[in-house]
């Protein structure tokens, strides 16, 4: 005896999208809490919780839940590849060569493969504003390919299924380039993972999901309307199928409310432990967090970063020697040192790159106040070099 599997496409496409937009409403409320209230790159226990549910982080919820959707759309269309093969109708191969292009994008989705590519090609053509993020260089010419490619094939599918796919590509490139460049000029104007910039970058990963979601409406409704059963035989075909039914045990509306206290006990018990948590404490668990956002505006061509562990003391001997190696090397040596982050950073390159009002910007955008600074000329008297 077989088992036959009875999909409804439309209540299937409302639940999917339902979790995909309380998902993105989860990320939003996280993501203005962590900003507003604990600070963005926090390294606590309610912070690392509240990250869990951002789509806007490779490992959380969301971009696990956006996987497994693309790995759903890639099964179903190679289970339609191989109806048409098995019937001898026409393009098998092509539905087939879909279903590994959405296999990639789930594999993507979950190693953010296409963002390992945003840093050599943004240093390769100094990109900015709407191509903030280098890899949309690529990645337009590549979706312009793909519609060409595949532009016969989506004519002639019947009018319903052209019709949903079309909304999904639209939706899905739409959130992928439009709304992504929109996000990155947002976040090349504010310098940083500002809420604006979360908010936008959200709004894309919803549309994203969303897209794949009408993608897996659009494939089941084909399915179902092609007559493909989808049946799983586990001894000889009899000519009768059983078919498996369940239901939910609580009505929708118990379900709703339950979900909504379970969300609202949560949110508020991560929002009271991160505002409750000492003060000392959060400082000190952002401190790699400003530290790296320092750092990384502080580098650049021609420029050598060193660390110090603690404030820079000009009594440590070690310090001192790092100091003078650096000075023989370099015409400029500069350390800025900062107590709150109990770290010091020595900036070494041919010509001065910290003067009194950049290290004033660069205090305000990590919102520090203590600091001490030493420009070539002292670094030279306290490791006595002339």
């Amino acid at each position: 005896m077989g088992l036959s599997l009875n999909l409804n496409p439309r209540k299937i496409a409302i639940v999917l999208g339902l979790i995909a937009v309380l998902l993105a409403l989860q990320s939003i409320y996280s993501e203005y809490v962590l900003v507003e209230i604990i600070g963005l790159g926090t390294d606590t226990a309610p912070a690392r919780l509240l990250d869990l549910f951002s789509v806007n982080i490779e490992e959380s919820i969301p971009t696990w839940y956006s996987s497994i959707n693309l790995f759903l759309a890639a099964t179903l269309l190679a289970w339609i590849a191989l109806s048409k093969r098995l019937h001898g109708e026409p393009y098998s191969l092509v539905w087939a060569s879909l279903a590994l292009v959405f296999l990639y994008l789930s594999m993507d989705e979950g190693a953010a493969i296409h963002e390992s590519f945003s840093g050599p090609l943004k240093s390769a053509f100094d990109t900015s504003g709407f191509f903030e993020f280098g890899w949309l260089i690529l990645g337009i010419p590549l979706v312009i390919v793909f519609g060409l490619l595949y532009v016969r094939f989506w004519w002639r599918l019947p009018d319903r299924t052209r019709l949903l796919f079309a909304v999904a590509g639209l939706m899905y490139v739409g959130g992928a380039i439009v709304i992504e460049g929109i996000s990155a000029s947002q976040y090349a104007a504010d310098g940083t993972s500002s809420f604006r910039y979360l908010a936008i970058a959200t709004v894309e990963e919803t549309f994203e999901m969303l897209g794949v979601v009408v993608f897996i409406y659009a494939l089941l409704d084909y399915l179902h309307r092609g007559d493909h059963r989808l049946a799983l035989q586990t001894q000889t075909p009899v000519p009768g199928f059983s078919e498996a039914r369940w239901r939910w045990p609580l009505s929708l509306t118990l379900t709703a409310l339950v979900f909504a206290a379970i969300v609202l006990v949560v949110d508020g018990g991560l929002l009271a432990w991160g505002v409750v948590l000492d003060d000392d404490e959060s400082t000190a668990a952002a401190a790699p967090y400003h530290y790296y956002i320092l750092v990384e505006e502080l580098a650049g061509e021609g420029i050598t970063i060193t660390h110090f562990t603690g404030d820079f003391s000009p009594t440590d001997d070690v310090a001192q020697r790092t100091a003078a190696a650096l000075l023989t090397e370099f015409p400029s040596v500069q350390i800025l040192s900062l107590p709150t982050l109990n770290a010091s950073i020595a900036v070494a390159s041919d010509e001065p790159v910290l003067d009194g009002d950049r290290i004033i910007d660069l205090m305000e955008w990590i919102d520090e106040t203590e600091y001490v600074f030493y420009d070539t000329d002292i670094i030279r008297a306290i490791v006595e070099l002339p």
